[in-house]
């Protein structure tokens, strides 16, 4: 008899369904082994599940059903295109996790590996592993080497939350500074996560300005019990600030313009999202950009050489 001798039928079903989901294929015979009833029984389950996908999908809640592969010889989810992630859609999210090499390699490991089982049939995992096995095998992971995930979700409660934060940070010079924050968002670029938060009551006296601590770099931080309320009209707005902010330097609001040289404006516009770009009689383009601080928008341009002509204040 089986391992799971005597365990109710509720609990059987469930771990089927767990599995069916998780994109396995189940075999009827097998099944009815492991669980220690009769095949009937195995099957009488999985008619169960049928009909509680039909309900589900009913009441709009997305459309799947199982069904017998006689290649495979077991029951296997069948889900609709438009409710899941296919096979490109899941190789470019995955992709992403890998280049932008903000994780730990422990973290994207099992980020990529839960995202196959979850997500793809069975018969296509190894396809998608031999795809991606290389380059997860050399990720280099940030210098860091911290795992963030759990630190990012418990800034994300705080920022949903309002909460005022007493947060502890590391800076480059390795001092330890402490500061009330009140904390606006998350956001990741090039290889960092970075919090988005007013120090103080500097949301009152500049609005729109507010400071960005890179995750890793944060010792720690507590809930002071306090909330604060920014007025909707003066709301953060990430996709904005984002715009605004390429290089996660921070400083006053200001435009800069300068004359690009290079054979792809693309390139330009692409790492600036607010420039504006018009094209010169000898091929060049003048561009006009509003970013947050020069600091970053200026390492950028002197590390484009010849293509930058000059920067006008």
């Amino acid at each position: 008899m089986g391992e799971y001798e005597g365990r109710d039928k509720a609990g059987r079903i469930l771990r089927i369904y767990d599995r069916l989901i998780a994109g396995d294929v189940v075999n009827k015979v097998k099944a009815a082994d492991e669980f220690g009833v009769n095949p009937r029984s195995i099957q009488r389950d999985i008619d169960e599940i049928r009909e509680y996908l039909s309900d589900r999908a009913a009441s709009g809640g997305g459309i799947s059903d199982v069904r017998y592969d006689r290649k495979e010889r077991g029951f296997k989810l069948t889900k609709s295109e438009g409710d899941f992630l296919g096979n490109a859609e899941m190789f470019a999210v995955i992709k992403t996790i890998l280049d932008s090499r903000s994780l730990s390699k422990k973290e994207a490991t099992a980020i990529c590996e839960k995202l196959l089982k979850r997500c793809l049939p069975y018969s296509d995992r190894n396809i998608m592993r031999e795809l991606i096995g290389n380059e997860l095998f050399n990720y280099v992971e940030p210098r860091h080497h911290k795992d963030l995930a759990d630190v990012i979700w418990k800034l994300g409660n705080c920022i949903h939350n309002c909460q005022i934060l007493k947060l502890k940070y590391k800076k480059t010079n390795g001092e330890i500074t402490a500061a009330l924050v009140k904390p606006l968002g998350i956001m990741c670029s090039e290889y960092y996560f970075y919090l988005i938060a007013y120090v103080g009551d500097a949301d009152i006296k500049h609005t729109g300005y507010p400071t960005v601590y890179r995750v890793d770099r944060i010792e720690g931080f507590e809930d002071t019990g306090k909330h604060f309320h920014i007025p909707y009209k003066d709301r953060f707005e990430e996709g904005e600030f984002r715009k605004r902010i390429p290089f996660m330097f921070t400083g006053k609001l200001m435009k800069k313009s300068f004359v690009y040289k290079g054979p792809d404006i693309d390139a330009v516009l692409d790492r600036l999202p607010t420039a504006k770009a018009t094209r010169r009689e000898d091929g060049s383009w003048d561009v006009t950009v509003e970013v947050y601080g020069e600091l970053g928008l200026e390492m950028w341009m002197r590390s484009q050489g010849e293509y930058v002509g000059f920067i006008n204040d």
